[in-house]
């Protein structure tokens, strides 16, 4: 494991995407991150024994969620003084060196708590209950809907859905082709906990796993969507970020208040082993019997100390974490 002390509370931490290979690891992250007199953006290279800033730039804004639109372009959500009018901001990495501020797309959400992007399209959500689509280079939203209560998460869903995390326990599946008076297309809900995060299954994605605020884990089956598959109890506060790993996706890794960030191993959940899995094309998330007391957690970071976790992100067997410990954690082959 690597550290870097940062001196800012990470909010959001993202590897630089490029076109990875299984056995390539990841070389650049990305924080967004804010301190007691600033908020700033930094580029961070993991190569070497010690982690180093390439580069950084102040922010205006609290930060709170950042996702790559293509790997030279971001766009940043944050928390907006009331005085000031709220943005999405779009960053230019150039050269891998320097950020340059190229555009703000317009948003009703004086808090974004979560942003997306693929296929060229930016979703967004806030504590404010709007729902927002833009295009890169349009200043108007080309879908917008509103909910009542507050949004804590976003994900893209195949080429043309989005779904929304709810502080009423919903995920809402909407169709952004669709007129957003329709509402949304499907509604899934389980009891009333805010989910905070969302992550679709790589190569199955009728399978999803949401993030909870009393820190369980629900897995969901979007073919039969109208109750939880099963729910995990893991973390002992609000579990932040959730995501299957890429490459290896019988593995669900998570991030909490209560300082953990854990690996879910999910193989032989089904009672087969991983390669006769593989070949059969059955995800133990899955299984009916599927239990927490089945499964292999580790707690990655090994360490009694309870500062939040705010953020991680994981390509192949490389791992990049952050929160309030003000701490730049690297992790490399871990599951070995």
């Amino acid at each position: 494991m690597t550290t870097k002390f940062t001196g800012e509370v990470i909010s959001c931490v993202r590897w630089l995407p490029t076109n990875y290979t299984v056995l390539d690891k990841p070389t650049y992250c990305i924080t967004a991150s804010s301190g007691s007199n600033k908020s700033s953006l930094n580029l961070w290279d993991c190569t070497g024994e010690k982690i180093q800033n390439v580069s950084t730039e102040t922010l205006d804004s609290i930060p709170a969620n950042l996702a790559f639109i293509s790997p030279s372009h971001l766009v940043l959500g944050s928390e907006f003084d009331p005085q000031t009018t709220p943005t999405l901001d779009i960053w230019t990495i150039s050269d891998k060196s320097k950020f340059h501020l190229s555009g703000k797309l317009p948003t009703k959400n004086s808090i974004t708590t979560s942003v997306d992007a693929a296929n060229n399209f930016i979703c967004s959500v806030g504590e404010d209950g709007h729902v927002e689509v833009h295009m890169e280079e349009q200043q108007n939203t080309v879908y917008g809907t509103w909910c009542n209560i507050p949004l804590h998460s976003v994900t893209f869903y195949l080429s043309h859905n989005i779904l929304v995390g709810t502080a009423s326990g919903q995920v809402q599946n909407y169709d952004i082709r669709i007129s957003p008076q329709s509402g949304a297309q499907s509604v899934m809900c389980s009891d009333i906990v805010s989910i905070f995060d969302i992550s679709v299954h790589p190569s199955q994605p009728c399978i999803l796993a949401s993030a909870r605020s009393d820190g369980s884990l629900i897995i969901w089956d979007m073919r039969n969507n109208r109750y939880p598959l099963a729910t995990f109890a893991g973390h002992t506060s609000t579990m932040w970020e959730i995501q299957f790993q890429p490459d290896k996706p019988d593995n669900l890794y998570s991030c909490s208040e209560d300082g953990q960030l854990l690996l879910w191993n999910g193989a032989g959940l089904n009672g087969l082993s991983g390669s006769l899995a593989n070949k059969t094309n059955i995800s133990p998330w899955l299984t009916p019997e599927v239990s927490h007391e089945k499964m292999n957690v580790f707690n990655l970071l090994g360490s009694d100390d309870k500062l939040s976790v705010n953020s991680f992100d994981v390509i192949n067997n490389s791992l990049v974490c952050g929160g309030d410990r003000q701490t730049l954690f690297y992790l490399e082959n871990f599951e070995d």
